[in-house]
C-alpha cells in the first residue's frame, strides 16, 4: 500500500500462494477512482497482457490432443475467421509455434492497437495478415497473440472466452473472468482510469482484454507446475516447452517462452500494461508464487513490482 497507493495510484490487490496453495489475500484502495467504494480481493482487475498466458495454454492444450501441430500452417485458417481471401505472402507459413514465441515477423503495430484506427481483434487480424511480415527474429507483437484468439475458434467452432473457460478456467475452479471492454466494467470489476471513447481492449482480445484477480491468475500459473496440487492443463513436457525462451539459445532460462516470460534460475510469470493498469504474475523458483494487480500509473514500470513485492515479503 504505501509503495503503490502511495505513489498515487487509485487500487492495488495481491495474492500470495506457497506450494501450490493461496496463503494470502489483500486488497487496498477505491473499487471506483475518487469515491469510497472499497476494492475487495476478489475484484477483477485488467490483466492486460498476462491474458497471452491463458490464451498460451489453451493453444497449446489443442496441440497436445492433436487437433493442431504446432508447426502445421496456419494462415489460411486465420484467413478464412476474418473473411480475407487469402493471407500475404508468407503469413500462410505461419504457424502455431511462431505465435505463441513472437517469432512470426508480425510488427508491433503500437498504432493499429491503441490508436482507434480498428474497433477489434478481428479487424486488426485482418490487416495484420494482409501486409508483410518482418523476419523471424523474436519481436513482441499483441497481433500474434489477437490471431491466435481467432485461430482458437476456428479449430474448435466456438467463441474463444467460452472454449477457454470449458478448457482452463471452469477445470480450476474460477469464475467471473471475462474479456472485457475498455469502459463499462461489471459488477465486481475494478475501473481503471481512461480516455473516453479508447477501444484497445477490444481490439487487444486474447492478447490483453481479460479481468481477473489475483487469486485467479497465483492459480493458473500454479497449474503448470507439476509438483503442486490439483487439476493440470497441460503435460510437463508440454510446460517444459513454454518455458525454454527463444531469444537466446546460450539462456534458455532468460527471455520469452511461449505465452510466459521467463527470468531465470527457474522463476516465470508475466506482466501486463496497459492504460492505467500494471499487473504481474510471478512465480518463483522457491515455490513461491505472487500475483499483484493495480489500478493507476504507479509503479511507472509493471516490472518493478517484482521489487516491491519482494520488500514486503521481507518485511
Amino acid at each position: 500500500e504505501q509503495a503503490i497507493r502511495g505513489g498515487g495510484s487509485d487500487a492495488v490487490s495481491v495474492a500470495v500462494s506457497i506450494d501450490g496453495g493461496i496463503v494470502h489475500e489483500a486488497a487496498m484502495g477505491a473499487r471506483v477512482p475518487d469515491t469510497f467504494d472499497s476494492v475487495e480481493p476478489t475484484d477483477k482487475f485488467r490483466i492486460a497482457s498476462i491474458s497471452k498466458t491463458i490464451t498460451a495454454i489453451t493453444a497449446l492444450q489443442l496441440v497436445e490432443e492433436g487437433v493442431v501441430g504446432l508447426d502445421d500452417p496456419i494462415g489460411s485458417l486465420v484467413a478464412q475467421a476474418v473473411g480475407v481471401d487469402g493471407p500475404s505472402s508468407g503469413v500462410s507459413d505461419l504457424t502455431v509455434r511462431k505465435l505463441l514465441t513472437h517469432t512470426s515477423g508480425f510488427p508491433q503495430y503500437e498504432n493499429l492497437f491503441f490508436r482507434n484506427q480498428v474497433g477489434s481483434c478481428e479487424e486488426a487480424a485482418a490487416v495484420g495478415i494482409t501486409r508483410s511480415l518482418q523476419g523471424a527474429s523474436f519481436r513482441y507483437s499483441n497481433m500474434n497473440f489477437c490471431v491466435l484468439g481467432l485461430l482458437i475458434e476456428q479449430l474448435t467452432g466456438q467463441d474463444y472466452e467460452q472454449v477457454v473457460y470449458e478448457r482452463l478456467l471452469t477445470p480450476l475452479g474460477i469464475s467471473g473472468m471475462r474479456l472485457a471492454p475498455t469502459e463499462d466494467p461489471g459488477p465486481g470489476e475494478v475501473v481503471h482510469r481512461t480516455v473516453p471513447g479508447r477501444t484497445y481492449m477490444e481490439v487487444l482480445g486474447a492478447a490483453g482484454a481479460w479481468v481477473a484477480s489475483p487469486a485467479d491468475l497465483v492459480t493458473i500459473l500454479d497449474s503448470l507446475d507439476p509438483d503442486s496440487p490439483g487439476w493440470k492443463p497441460l503435460e510437463p513436457g508440454t510446460v517444459a516447452q513454454m518455458k525454454t525462451a527463444v531469444n537466446d539459445p546460450l539462456s534458455p532460462d532468460r527471455g520469452y517462452g511461449m505465452g510466459v516470460i521467463l527470468y531465470g534460475g527457474g522463476a516465470a510469470g508475466h506482466t501486463g500494461t496497459v492504460e492505467s493498469t500494471h499487473a504481474m504474475v510471478f512465480d518463483r523458483s522457491d515455490n513461491v508464487t505472487w500475483a499483484v494487480t493495480v489500478s493507476g500509473e504507479n509503479p511507472s514500470e509493471t516490472v518493478r513490482l517484482v521489487g516491491i513485492v519482494d520488500r514486503a515479503l521481507a518485511a
